[in-house]
């Protein structure tokens, strides 16, 4: 893999840089994006399955310039620039919701063994992400799916949101391979690992191929 830097908020290998979460857990934005799945299916669909930045970015800017999820979650109270979700936050936070609805069929996706070859998927173009983080996320998703199921159940920049990374330490070292370092918050490392885990639960024959 690429050489990488991220920021991690938790006291893991060498490799592993700490950093403290961004924000509590917050839950308007979370009703937010619920809002967004509810009131705009077809455009979270388009994002969450677009292949390049160019197909990403038309559902991107419907579902940040609805007003309507605007004005039900957020009413009188002061906008802030830091509500505004980027694309790639946006996709993760989205993927969670899915994956959420869709706990059995998650429970049901097996281990795959760690494989010694690159992790590249067709739609790392739409993410917004640097594709090492992707990759890296691809690999955690076919070797660790339980893992980041366990991690999308906890409260965000919660305790045990903080408990469940660390608990995906060993195997998010393996992924991230010789003299790879991640620097990245909590939440875009969330956001990434939720979005992979969502593109093998919608096409798991990717994972399956030589």
């Amino acid at each position: 893999m690429k050489r990488l830097f991220v920021l991690l908020a938790l006291a893991l290998p060498s490799t592993l840089i700490a950093s403290p979460a961004a924000a509590a857990p917050n839950d308007v934005q979370q009703r937010y994006v619920t809002c967004l799945s509810e009131m705009r299916p077809a455009q979270v669909r388009q994002l969450l399955q677009a292949a390049t930045a160019d197909d990403a970015n038309l559902p991107y800017r419907a579902l940040r310039e609805d007003d309507r999820c605007f004005a039900r979650v957020y009413g009188n109270k002061e906008f802030r620039p830091e509500d505004v979700l980027s694309q790639d936050m946006l996709r993760g936070r989205l993927a969670e919701q899915v994956l959420r609805a869709r706990a059995s069929d998650v429970a049901g996706l097996t281990t795959l063994p760690l494989q010694q070859k690159r992790y590249i998927r067709h739609w790392f173009g739409a993410t917004g992400r640097h594709p090492a983080v992707d990759e890296m996320a691809v690999c955690m998703a076919d070797t660790d799916p339980a893992g980041i199921a366990a991690l999308i159940k906890t409260s965000v920049g919660g305790g045990d949101e903080s408990d469940a990374i660390t608990a995906l330490g060993p195997n998010l070292t393996k992924c991230l391979g010789a003299g790879t370092r991640l620097d990245a918050s909590r939440q875009a490392l969330r956001a990434a690992l939720a979005d992979a885990l969502y593109q093998r639960l919608s096409n798991p024959q990717l994972s399956m191929t030589k």
